[in-house]
């Protein structure tokens, strides 16, 4: 059988890190230039993300932490990711809880510093109810910064936006790291090594091509075309073109 070139090996990797970018959707701020007095960390499988999250209160760059998420399709894969750091929790907790009790056994964070939200099963949910619980704690600043798996990021802004339309609340995507890939073999291999093997290769195969399904403003997507849960978002030529060469050579993708 005719092996790959090293070529394709590196168009492919460059593809996929293409769309690593867009969806990150990083803003022109650094990290550590970010300043608002929320965050929000939405549901996903990555420790580090809370690690991030912390980071940003104790540099004094928020003031509250709001932890977002119930039990989804991350779930299983945060609890092996916390275990991989030899932090174990009882069998049913949401990933909002497990942030937390992570966070206070690690950091020691005063508890009138966090906010839970433990219901949310998607992105929908992750925007609606937080909102909800913001209003009855009747605390809604004009300025949030959000955070979430950075394959997921743009269209978690997105989600906002649209949810919250009707509040004038600023929303600025945190975004601690890009992953960028520097090899893919059995798995997915990352420049920053703490995110080896934090994803299944399967399953951050169905999270990056799944993204790119649902924000495709057409009928299949979340945009007004589609379902309608997100505002229009355009995707450049370069990134769609990308997505079509990884789509038509990934083997058993499925969507997240």
């Amino acid at each position: 059988m005719e092996q790959p070139s090293g070529k394709n090996i590196l168009d492919n990797r460059n593809d996929w890190n293409l769309l690593l970018s867009f969806l990150a959707d990083a803003g022109s701020q650094t990290f550590d230039q970010l300043d608002a007095p929320l965050l929000i960390l939405a549901g996903n499988c990555l420790p580090i993300l809370a690690d991030k999250a912390a980071e940003l209160y104790l540099n004094g760059q928020v003031q509250q932490l709001f932890f977002v998420g119930g039990v989804g399709h991350a779930t299983k894969f945060l609890v092996e990711n916390f275990a991989k750091q030899g932090y174990h929790f009882e069998d049913g907790l949401s990933e909002s809880e497990m942030c937390y009790l992570y966070l206070k056994e690690k950091y020691q964070l005063p508890e009138d510093v966090v906010l839970l939200e433990k219901q949310s099963t998607n992105s929908g949910e992750n925007a609606a109810f937080s909102l909800e619980i913001l209003r009855s704690c009747k605390t809604l600043p004009s300025d949030i910064l959000l955070m979430n798996d950075p394959t997921l990021q743009r269209r978690t802004k997105a989600t906002f936006e649209k949810v919250w339309e009707q509040e004038e609340v600023t929303f600025t995507n945190a975004v601690p790291f890009i992953p960028e890939i520097t090899q893919v073999t059995e798995d997915f291999l990352f420049s920053d090594s703490e995110l080896n093997h934090q994803w299944t290769k399967e399953y951050f195969q169905a999270l990056v091509l799944g993204e790119m399904i649902r924000l495709k403003d057409d009928e299949n997507g979340y945009g007004p075309k589609g379902k309608g849960f997100i505002p229009h978002v355009e995707i450049p030529e370069e990134v769609w073109s990308a997505y079509q060469r990884l789509q038509a050579t990934t083997q058993h993708f499925s969507r997240a």
